[in-house]
């Protein structure tokens, strides 16, 4: 809930913008600050949704860097017995 009235709250963008631009100054601050506000929610909304994203990514990537290093350990382990059956030739 804003301080705005309802007239505000419920114009679309489009009118807000023309009121900014071509109505009188009383009114242009006060549907410029709705627009304002309008935009900052969207701008929150996206960056939370980004930020669940980036998460999702991030997750991922720990996942598959565990998945390396237990690779490379199996690749080292394997690299070593052959080391150890090649010296005392079993």
């Amino acid at each position: 809930m804003s301080n705005f009235s309802p007239k505000l709250e419920d114009a679309d963008e489009k009118q807000l913008y023309y009121w900014v631009n071509e109505v009188a100054h009383s009114i242009a601050s006060l549907a410029s600050d709705e627009l304002s506000r309008r935009i900052s929610s969207k701008l929150q909304k996206t960056i939370e949704n980004f930020n669940q994203e980036s998460s999702k990514q991030t997750e991922k990537m720990i996942r598959l860097t565990w998945w390396i290093v237990g690779l490379t350990v199996i690749l080292v382990l394997g690299l070593a017995t052959q080391i150890f059956l090649a010296v005392y030739k079993f």
